[in-house]
């Protein structure tokens, strides 16, 4: 079958061609040329940096120097140029696109193929006739030319700095010769038995996104499997030739390999070698492996403790339950985390459909999430004190007390205090659900439930293990006590978060009010005061939400005073500047919410030794805050593969594509990254 779109889609390009080269050109209406150049003059230069750019409408695509199975690269002839004595074609890293069936190598929308113009003679004019060739497809073909010309004087004052704005990011996106780094390749070996290419590179201090494979004519190579282990990243790649089948490569064959990074890339040409490729797991289960450990450790961090300690307490209060009683209870609390897991997967699944920013615990950016929490957390506390005893409507008390609905919603709750926790091995596997498709996510966030749910499932599975906890007595009003604190005190971390969504003024007053609330409660508790209080509080939240303040504060990004780093405000268009200038770059994208930053913070960025090397000369200390949505950072987020937060990253003059850090942090990890990247 895709053998048979291959030649439509050659007779289309062939017919579009014909036409053309009519009074009416087709490819007027859907893609535009223009030669751009970064100087305005020849001024002495022998090389000169140019570009061809070309901006298209809609889904219309053209193609990288390998197009793939179907299109053709663009080509310029340059006959009838004067002063001309060559040029160099550069071609930034490529995207995957589909046509129909046929997978091929190109740009949407706008790409500038930098151009490395060679004079004659540098103190002569440049005068430049250009005859580009030029193939756009989309659901058809059009072939089209283009005359265009471009003169410079022998001497110019200044450059063109518009054209040098535009052509920058496309030049630093052209993939650099392995031979100028200090990677190295450790293998390219071909499998025949399984028709797969192994790509083994040393010395990458980037992660690698993409591979290509260009030098085998009417040859696909699939979107590589990349893992790294010991320093070395490994590429495996299916080949398979036009008609989808095995293909078959000749021993000795040399192919130019490109790997792509989020920004730029390497390129090498090598010679294959003969190699069996073990079979390993896929990176899918890998990752799944890592979920569940992840959110096995998600139990141990300061969100969920409480409410996993909360359910323990519950059990050794109900001594007069059966085993079997007890082990449905716990059952039921595991159900509750793999439903909430569930939902969220499908939300983030209906978000990434329609387009919609998403990332791990962003919905603590929303104030109508944090308001919904608050009393919810003020309810369970004020029970654990005893205070929370009233009657209350049948379907309310199910929820929250220990009724078997109570259990499976203490499953839900646990989920909702987990999201702003970024547990080790926690954000690897975000990441990796988040970037690739449907299944994947939910398998990925299904493996997070087993791992947040793995001690209910334990208890549930011996249910009489709870008899090695002390017998009830006085320490359990004490403990009651101390979970009440714990709840109570991120009850006030909730009510810290709202600052970002309201006045001062106003937040001064919710606080104060919250208080009053809590104290009526304590000192009166009853049915009468528990409708004044929430009456009150639900004036107030709509207040907080429909205040224009909220709007506005949305849009703020400034850095917080009081830190002893000097931190820059978020621009990541400056990266480069900087590193051009020598200078070392230090990014940290945090959020008030994000507890796990805050740890960060205190316990490593916030250490003198460290502020001293990040106020430093030669260094640039970016922060980005999180804590309300910002489409810059989510972009940002996203270039990297990366849907959570902490994330760390390092540039400088070693390190021009970027290093990121792991993330939790230590002091001995932010030395060596800043030190990597100095060098």
């Amino acid at each position: 079958m895709r053998f048979y779109i291959l030649i439509c889609l050659l007779l289309a390009s062939f017919a579009y061609a014909e036409q053309s080269a009519t009074a009416f050109d087709p490819a007027a209406k859907v893609a535009s040329v223009q030669l751009l150049s970064t100087a305005n003059g020849v001024n002495g230069a022998t090389v000169l940096s140019m570009g061809l750019k070309i901006t298209l409408d809609d889904e219309w695509k053209t193609y990288w120097s390998s197009p793939g199975l179907a299109g053709a690269p663009p080509s310029i002839d340059w006959q009838g140029s004067e002063n001309l004595a060559g040029v160099e074609w550069l071609w930034p890293v490529p995207q995957r696109m589909m046509v129909y069936d046929v997978e091929t190598y190109g740009y949407k929308h706008e790409v500038i193929y930098p151009l490395q113009v060679t004079v004659t003679d540098p103190s002569k004019a440049l005068a430049l006739k250009a005859k580009i060739t030029l193939l756009v497809c989309r659901e058809v073909c059009i072939r089209t030319q283009v005359n265009l010309a471009l003169s410079l004087p022998a001497i110019a004052s200044s450059i063109d700095k518009a054209s040098s704005a535009e052509l920058q990011p496309y030049v630093a996106n052209v993939p650099v010769n392995m031979h100028t780094t200090s990677a190295s390749v450790q293998q390219l070996g071909w499998d025949s038995a399984s028709s797969q290419l192994l790509i083994e590179v040393a010395g990458l201090t980037t992660p690698v996104l993409d591979g290509f494979v260009e030098g085998v004519d009417f040859t696909l190579f699939s979107q590589p499997q990349i893992s790294q282990q010991d320093g070395v990243t490994r590429l495996i790649m299916r080949a398979e030739d036009m008609a989808g089948t095995p293909a078959r490569l000749d021993p000795q064959q040399a192919l130019k390999v490109t790997l792509t990074f989020a920004q730029g890339g390497i390129t090498f040409t090598d010679t294959i070698t003969r190699t069996v490729i073990e079979k390993t797991l896929p990176s899918w289960i890998y990752m799944l492996l890592l979920a569940v450990v992840g959110g096995f450790i998600l139990n141990l961090m300061p969100c969920v403790l409480p409410v996993l300690s909360i359910k323990l307490l519950g059990v050794v209060e109900s001594v007069c339950e059966s085993s079997a009683q007890r082990r449905a209870n716990f059952l039921l609390s595991a159900a509750g985390i793999f439903v909430a897991f569930w939902l969220l997967a499908l939300l983030f699944i209906a978000l990434k459909y329609f387009g919609v920013g998403f990332g791990w615990g962003v919905q603590f950016q929303s104030a109508a999430f944090l308001l919904i929490m608050i009393p919810v957390l003020l309810l369970f506390a004020l029970n654990l004190l005893d205070k929370f005893d009233v009657q209350l409507p049948q379907s309310l008390m199910d929820k929250l007390s220990g009724s078997n609905k109570g259990h499976f919603y203490q499953g839900i709750f646990a989920v909702l205090l987990a999201t702003p926790c970024s547990a080790p091995f926690l954000g690897t596997a975000v990441a990796f659900a988040l970037a690739g498709s449907s299944w994947q996510i939910m398998v990925i966030f299904s493996g997070l439930a087993l791992g947040l749910s793995l001690p209910y499932l334990l208890i549930a599975m011996w249910p009489n293990s709870v008899k090695v906890m002390p017998k009830p007595g006085m320490w359990m009003v004490r403990f009651r006590q101390f979970l009440a604190a714990l709840l109570c005190a991120t009850l006030v971390w909730l009510i810290w978060l709202l600052q970002a969504h309201s006045s001062m003024m106003l937040w001064v007053t919710f606080s104060v009010t919250i208080c009053a609330m809590v104290i009526l409660l304590l000192v009166k508790p009853g049915p009468k005061s528990l409708v004044m209080t929430l009456a009150i509080y639900l004036l107030l939240a709509n207040t907080i939400i429909w205040s224009p303040e909220s709007e506005s504060l949305l849009q703020r990004n400034e850095i917080q005073s009081g830190s002893a780093i000097h931190w820059q405000v978020f621009e990541p268009e400056r990266i480069a500047g900087y590193v051009a200038e020598g200078k070392t770059v230090f990014i940290d994208i945090t959020a008030d919410w994000c507890i796990t930053c805050v740890v960060n913070e205190r316990a490593v960025l916030q250490r003198s030794d460290i502020v001293a090397r990040l106020n430093a000369d030669n260094v640039v200390a970016m922060k980005g805050d999180w804590t309300k949505p910002d489409s810059q950072i989510e972009a940002y987020l996203k270039r990297y593969g990366r849907y959570a937060i902490p994330f760390n990253q390092v540039f400088g003059p070693a390190l021009p594509q970027g290093k990121l850090l792991p993330e939790l942090l230590t002091k001995d990890v932010v030395r060596v990254g800043l030190t990597q990247a100095g060098q």
